[in-house]
């Protein structure tokens, strides 16, 4: 019995590496989209942690600048010229 030329063991195996291939294909695309998305993840966290570090910077600016002015207030102008 033929099936497009080929005996039937031919065309199992044919249909069998085809087959294979597909789901291979499949499998790592959908791997591929996985780390997708995990990078996508990743990027929004870092975006969310550069924004925090800005803010504790500006933060810690400002907390500077105070202590500063209460230093130079109390007296302690003559502690910085060292």
């Amino acid at each position: 019995m033929h099936i497009f030329g080929l005996t039937v063991t031919e065309f199992l195996a044919v249909l069998s590496f085809l087959a294979g291939t597909i789901f291979g294909l499949m499998k790592y695309y959908d791997l591929f989209m996985d780390l997708k998305r995990a990078v996508k993840e990743l990027n929004k966290t870092i975006a969310s942690l550069e924004q925090r570090f800005d803010n504790h910077e500006i933060r810690l600016t400002r907390l500077e600048e105070q202590n500063k002015t209460i230093f130079k207030s109390i007296g302690g102008k003559r502690h910085e010229e060292n």
